[in-house]
């Protein structure tokens, strides 16, 4: 996949491209040939490589690239998410958080893009990856004090409506649709954007549920997945109608880059960030979460790193609501429910098992007697297994 997209970069149309968006200064490129990046993480992370632009005056670009991969999006999704991301950047610069600056975008298979591949150029911001683990006590109170803050700083932007970010034509950014689904032809199907929670949940579940009866998820058990779809349809998160704010779907620690004193320095790989509902866009960031007690023990009690952060939200900035929004894990047990697969057996009903008893506020859950009052609530959906 590395070498594949090596290939089709036009290096010196790129620099041709960094020049002019600099006024001329002079620039070369620097993109570590496969056997180089694939294990270095600087270079290749999740779907995406990232080469390196040297100006002549010392200041350095990434190039963004997404790899080629037979699993991909399709043409229209890939570029939508590249220019998702570029909106989200652009926002971010007004929102007064720590991320790149982005300066420029262009789409996969687009006559006018010389470079030949999809890219986005910004920013290349010092710093190292967070471990969180190893940051001592002192250190994660510094750096819950700046998520509160940077928390604070996104509540004072909001947006009317719920999606993936997207320009405008007027160049703002705004919230577009916020999932896709594709015709028999191949056209691209959009949902959204929307004007409250309850509608967002509502066709992602019946998206959901028309591609089990496709076969394209919960294969090993289709039935099942529809029951768990169904009963979570019924027991949504409380419905919200705006404003809407923005979240980072991927807020593990690696996605937050620190100095030596434990500075936040950036907030990276926002390729997949939503604007959403406010109990949902302000909950702790994924590098918080006692994940042992999410996953093998169903629990959603606050972990003590998340109490740290509600601390600072409450005593530092005086906001009870992002406080009470920092403890509790509704929105994420219902995302962390539709993204198991059947297939894995002990960990899509432990996982269901943990939404079942933070919704319906019990101790305990019995998948058995779930079940067979599920089937008689809800029918087989026409699925046989």
């Amino acid at each position: 996949m590395i070498t594949g997209l090596l290939e089709s970069i036009d290096y010196d149309a790129l620099c041709v491209r960094a020049e002019g968006l600099r006024d001329g200064v002079k620039c070369t490129v620097n993109f570590p040939p496969a056997n180089e990046a694939y294990c270095n993480c600087d270079v290749v992370g999740g779907r995406n490589y990232h080469g390196s632009i040297v100006f002549d005056d010392g200041k350095t670009w990434m190039a963004r690239f997404k790899l080629p991969n037979h699993t991909e999006p399709p043409l229209q999704e890939r570029n939508f998410d590249r220019r998702s991301e570029f909106a989200t950047y652009r926002f971010l610069a007004t929102a007064d958080v720590p991320a790149p600056e982005v300066y420029d975008c262009a789409d996969d298979d687009d006559p006018t893009n010389l470079v030949g591949a999809g890219y986005i150029l910004l920013e290349k911001i010092a710093g190292k990856p967070l471990v969180w683990h190893e940051a001592s006590e002192v250190q994660k109170e510094k750096l819950c004090s700046q998520l509160a803050e940077i928390y604070t700083s996104l509540e004072q932007h909001s947006f009317s409506k719920l999606g993936r970010p997207q320009l405008s034509s007027s160049g703002r950014p705004e919230a577009g649709p916020a999932f896709f689904e594709y015709s028999s032809k191949g056209d691209l199907i959009t949902f959204g954007p929307f004007s409250n929670s309850n509608d967002y949940y509502t066709a992602l579940f019946h998206q959901q549920i028309q591609l089990i009866k496709t076969g394209e998820i919960a294969a090993s058990a289709p039935l099942d997945q529809y029951l768990v779809y169904m009963s979570l349809l019924e027991s949504l998160p409380p419905n919200e109608s705006g404003p809407f704010f923005l979240r980072h779907v991927d807020s593990r620690d690696a996605n937050f880059l620190v100095d030596d004193e434990y500075n936040i320095t950036s907030i990276i790989d926002w390729e997949l960030a939503l604007v959403t509902a406010k109990s949902s866009a302000f909950q702790s960031p994924l590098l918080l979460y006692d994940l042992d007690e999410l996953y093998h023990k169903g629990l959603s009690t606050p972990s003590e790193d998340e109490k740290r952060l509600s601390k600072f939200l409450r005593e530092e900035r005086g906001s009870i609501e992002l406080f009470e929004m920092a403890e509790q894990k509704l929105h994420f047990r219902v995302e962390q429910v539709i993204e198991a697969d059947p297939g894995d057996r002990i960990n899509f009903e432990r996982v269901f098992s943990g939404w079942w008893k933070i919704s319906q506020r019990v101790e305990v859950f019995d998948w058995d007697s779930w079940y067979k009052q599920a089937l008689e609530k809800y029918g087989d959906g026409g699925f046989i297994q």
